[in-house]
């Protein structure tokens, strides 16, 4: 099948589809309730610090993306507050973070279009992504609507130069440091480590227990003294 026929398939597709279900729902909108919460924890959950540095790396890459003659840079004004928007209301503990157009557009007084196109600009640098969602109505007659669109599940990634910015901005050490040290640390650990701490590091409790006996057997045959007790 040709490039054009498959194009063709899919959107005829999409269109009997849309016809049958009969749903105002966006395409690849999942329901509520999935992939977002765990996402949220992951990516939406760090410190007021880290919250200031996100904000002022993301004016530094606005600036630094600004061409000559041109007011704003990649992201543009109102981007920059959509996200210091998106900061502040995201959930503390749980990283939730699933506001409307509306309610967004109602914080930093922008108008609902103006807050897509800067949602649009963010997700395209790198700043945000999201989840489209969807969640069935209650008590709906089998004749009516079953579905709806809620607001969008939010995730604040960030681009791989400005998580290095942010990373600098707290002084935290960068992964290859932060692997060199662990590595050191385990090291001197074995270095400074008895042979009963390394037998209580044995996870498995048979395996412990086997090598507690044998560490006495090898004690009852070479004791302090260095004399053997007599059999």
């Amino acid at each position: 099948m040709s490039n054009i026929a498959r194009s063709f398939s899919e959107v005829t597709t999409g269109i009997r589809d849309r016809a049958r279900s009969g749903q105002p729902v966006r395409r690849n909108s999942q329901n509520a309730g999935g992939a977002e919460a765990t996402l949220w924890r992951v990516h939406n959950t760090f410190p007021r610090t880290e919250h200031n540095a996100r904000m002022r790396a993301a004016e530094e890459f606005d600036h630094e993306t600004k061409l000559p003659g041109k007011r704003n840079g990649a992201l543009g004004a109102v981007a920059l507050e959509v996200l210091r928007c998106l900061l502040r209301m995201r959930g503390r503990k749980t990283g939730r973070l699933d506001l409307s157009y509306q309610q967004i557009a109602d914080k930093i007084h922008r108008s609902r279009s103006a807050v897509g196109a800067a949602l649009d600009r963010l997700k395209k640098c790198g700043f945000i992504d999201w989840i489209r969602r969807c969640q069935p109505i209650e008590d709906a007659q089998p004749d009516e609507q079953q579905t709806e669109q809620i607001p969008n599940a939010y995730i604040l990634v960030q681009p791989p130069t400005v998580r290095e910015c942010v990373r600098r901005m707290l002084r935290k050490p960068s992964e290859f440091v932060r692997a060199v040290a662990e590595k050191l640390a385990r090291q001197r650990k074995l270095d400074t480590a008895t042979v009963d701490d390394v037998i209580a590091e044995v996870q498995n409790p048979e395996l412990r227990a086997i090598l507690t006996r044998v560490r006495a057997s090898v004690d009852s045959a070479n004791p302090p003294s260095g004399h053997t007790e007599a059999l």
